[in-house]
């Protein structure tokens, strides 16, 4: 006696796998069902049905399981698909590079740790619902037609999150746009320095010191970074403007780990690139330990 017919599409190969997966689960805890493929075109429907009365009392139970292996088809194959079909129908003027990029931001806000534990599960919780109670009055149900036509609500927050995607992949965009004629500023001009040594110390304060350890103070220093910035600097405002007016041809680093703006040290490896150099121990690290 046929009970459930799923639809999945044959695009979401892991969809199918997870659902053949879940049914072998149902036979552990003594739901005996057969399992019958019919391909219909892009879609195949996996038709359940059970031979004996025994499993039939159980048909609130199957539902249940089938309900719990949809919902989470659903929230976590399914919504990248869809993630897909959102980018190409309302940033459809990106390239295809950028698309992908976009849609790899977006999967990545929605497995993060956090909406892994909040979103993911609310939203599973909400849909397995609206399953149950679909199956209830259907023994029919293609997963994406129930997707498009029953979770708009769901549709509607991934188009969020995919808005997030596009917001943090333009403003990923425009800083690396901005690095990039950073670097070609250094590249073209003369180095006023062969060695720049930059000592962090335990407050993440920055010092400088030429190629023979001796510190860069006073007016040299000023002069250079209020030439280049114009204005109020922060400390880290202060170290990327200095090495640029600089444009050191070595740079090293003294206690990297003391930086307490890690994303300024990956901004000055991207300038410099291979001009940087992490120290692990000298001299001057020494001569710097000896004064605490």
């Amino acid at each position: 006696m046929q009970l459930l017919s799923i639809g999945i599409p044959n695009a979401l190969k892991n969809g199918s796998d997870f659902l053949k997966h879940g049914l072998k689960d149902m036979k552990t805890e003594g739901i005996d069902v057969n399992v019958n493929l019919d391909n219909r075109g892009n879609i195949t429907f996996f038709n359940i049905d059970v031979e004996d009365k025994a499993s039939y009392k159980n048909i609130s139970k199957i539902r249940q399981h089938i309900s719990d292996i949809i919902s989470d088809i659903i929230v976590n194959q399914i919504d990248k698909k869809l993630i897909k079909k959102i980018i190409d129908k309302y940033y459809y003027y990106f390239n295809s590079d950028e698309k992908q990029k976009i849609a790899n931001i977006a999967n990545s806000i929605l497995d993060n740790d956090v909406n892994r534990e909040t979103f993911k599960l609310v939203k599973k919780e909400k849909i397995f619902i609206e399953i149950e109670d679909f199956l209830k009055d259907n023994e029919t149900i293609d997963i994406e037609g129930f997707v498009n036509f029953r979770l708009r609500d769901f549709i509607g927050e991934l188009s969020e999150v995919v808005d997030r995607a596009v917001d943090e992949y333009l403003m990923q965009k425009e800083y690396d746009e901005f690095i990039g004629l950073l670097k070609y500023f250094v590249e073209l001009q003369d180095s006023k320095i062969d060695v720049l040594n930059i000592l962090v110390d335990k407050g993440g304060k920055f010092r400088f010191f030429d190629k023979d350890n001796n510190p860069i103070t006073g007016k040299f220093l000023s002069d250079i970074t209020i030439e280049f910035s114009g204005g109020e600097l922060s400390d880290d405002d202060m170290l990327i403007s200095t090495l640029i007016a600089m444009a050191p041809a070595k740079i090293y680093i003294h206690f990297a780990n003391n930086i307490k703006n890690k994303e300024v040290l990956d901004t000055v490896k991207k300038i410099f690139s291979d001009r940087v150099f992490i120290c692990n121990g000298c001299s001057l690290c020494a001569a710097h330990e000896a004064r605490k």
